[in-house]
């Protein structure tokens, strides 16, 4: 799926926003030690990353895997981040996307879909990627 610009340039905006403190993680018990994931996305190129022992690690290795698709460095951010959890990237026909992360995959997917949704896509949300760590 290609994103038009106008929906590039919403993606990238509305995920310098998330980058602050509305981005949130999934935890599970700590005492099993970590496994972190991530998700991150640029235009309609995204990667992920699972069972890895940091949150900077996970991180790293989705934007990794996203770059790599992307064909370019340096231009995926990173949407999503949990540990022993799921999580879910849900985007919409003209540039809307939700992220969501929760204890199972399809209730991540649900989840992101509701977050697409409140911007009013014109067409239904789909999830382009639901995936969990390790728990």
């Amino acid at each position: 799926m290609i994103l038009s610009s106008r929906a590039s340039r919403t993606f990238a905006t509305l995920a310098c926003a998330l980058a602050g403190p509305g981005l949130s993680a999934a935890r599970a018990d700590p005492a099993r030690g970590p496994s972190w994931g991530a998700i991150a996305a640029v235009s309609s190129s995204y990667g992920y990353s699972l069972n890895q022992r940091s949150r900077a690690a996970a991180e790293q290795a989705a934007r990794d895997q996203c770059d790599r698709v992307a064909g370019r460095t340096g231009g995926c951010n990173v949407l999503a981040f949990f540990d022993r959890a799921c999580g879910a990237l849900a985007i919409g026909n003209d540039g809307e996307w939700g992220t969501a992360t929760a204890s199972s995959a399809p209730a991540a997917g649900k989840a992101a879909e509701g977050q697409c949704e409140s911007h009013l896509p014109t067409e239904p949300c789909k999830v382009l990627v639901s995936v969990c760590s390790a728990r």
